[in-house]
């Protein structure tokens, strides 16, 4: 009967995670901040009439999402990942579309060359899911398979460190 009621107190320690880290593990805050940035970014680089610019910030644009998606996603285990795309993609595209609402109400909205109205946010929200559902998912499935390619690398290496 003793073990279940010990005599002794036990403190567990906190781990005091950076902030950094912190902030990286929600999923809220990397993927909306995702979202306005890419939105807003979007409105600038349209706004833009150098091509060379446009390209270079479509590319830059990419390379921001899929390092938000990294950095969040490097906080937990492969086989956690699907749900945690999920929800990073749904999360984003409703941050880049309220983003998008307020610039239509402002009318710094873009389709093409031509200033976006409300009857044109629907098919913007519809092409910006199908977008980053496909960036998202390729890039996670590109970025899960090189994991555990090195994880499988690195077994062997672990394993005569550890008979050593």
């Amino acid at each position: 009967m003793s073990r279940f009621f010990p005599k002794d107190v036990i403190h567990w320690g906190e781990e005091r995670l950076h902030p950094l880290r912190a902030f990286a593990i929600r999923t809220v805050e990397p993927a909306g901040i995702t979202g306005v940035v890419l939105r807003l970014w979007r409105a600038a680089l349209l706004a833009s009439t150098n091509w060379m610019l446009f390209v270079g910030g479509l590319v830059g644009g990419v390379l921001f999402l899929c390092g938000m998606l990294t950095w969040h996603l490097g906080n937990f285990p492969v086989k956690r990942w699907p749900p945690r795309v999920a929800l990073f993609l749904v999360i984003e595209v409703f941050a880049e579309m309220g983003t998008s609402s307020l610039l239509i109400a402002f009318s710094r909205e873009r389709v093409g060359s031509r200033v976006a109205t409300w009857p044109d946010w629907w098919p913007m929200a519809g092409q910006t899911l199908v977008e980053r559902t496909i960036v998202l998912a390729v890039f996670a499935l590109v970025l899960g398979g090189t994991v555990q390619l090195v994880r499988r690398a690195m077994e062997p290496r672990e394993a005569s460190t550890r008979e050593a």
